[in-house]
């Protein structure tokens, strides 16, 4: 059939779109650490400084900084795909929506590689506990829930942000197939 290609998946948008999502992330996260929303301490004594409103607070910013990544790097990635001569609008959106969704998967492996690699780096490092550290169990305790919150927070963060992708990568390739014209958001030139 005319118009269809050997591969159904443009891993070139897919990867451009991941980059730019990760590179949001990577700058958004930069921002709020120097405000202050990576500075909770999780808990180096049992009267540690855990409020209800810093682990909110955080979890707000994380919750922004996946949605403008994956929104970004969705949209990126729809409105780049080449168009499919013939194809109904559902096929368009769906195959937008699947690039959408690889962009987050990719890019939300990328983290977590990168992640994997800082955390050896810096066990690496790390003396051997002492018995007196060991035996904090409250400290631990505290800790555990306070990882376990965050663990939960960061995964439904995260299927939040797979439907944000999808959706962003249906609207730019929309926008592609309307031949949208947003000169006026992003150009230097001066518009008439």
């Amino acid at each position: 059939m005319e118009g269809y290609k050997n591969s159904y998946i443009e891993w070139g948008t897919v990867i451009a779109g991941a980059v730019v999502a990760c590179a949001i992330s990577f700058v958004l996260l930069q921002f709020g650490a120097v405000v202050g929303l990576a500075q909770i301490d999780f808990g180096s004594t049992p009267d540690a400084n855990i409020t209800p409103g810093g682990i909110l607070g955080t979890g707000i910013w994380l919750l922004w900084v996946q949605l403008l990544a994956s929104l970004t790097g969705g949209c990126l990635a729809g409105r780049m795909r080449m168009p499919i001569a013939g194809a109904s609008e559902h096929e368009r959106d769906m195959r937008d929506g699947v690039h959408g969704l690889l962009v987050w998967a990719t890019a939300t492996l990328a983290v977590v590689v990168a992640a994997g690699f800082a955390a050896a780096i810096a066990a690496v490092g790390q003396p051997a506990p002492t018995a007196e550290t060991a035996a904090a169990a409250d400290v631990v305790a505290m800790r555990e829930n306070v990882a376990i919150i965050f663990a939960f927070g960061a995964a439904a963060t995260s299927l939040v942000s797979a439907v944000v992708a999808w959706a962003a990568a249906t609207k730019g390739g929309d926008h592609r197939d309307t031949g949208a014209d947003h000169a006026r958001y992003f150009t230097f030139r001066a518009i008439r």
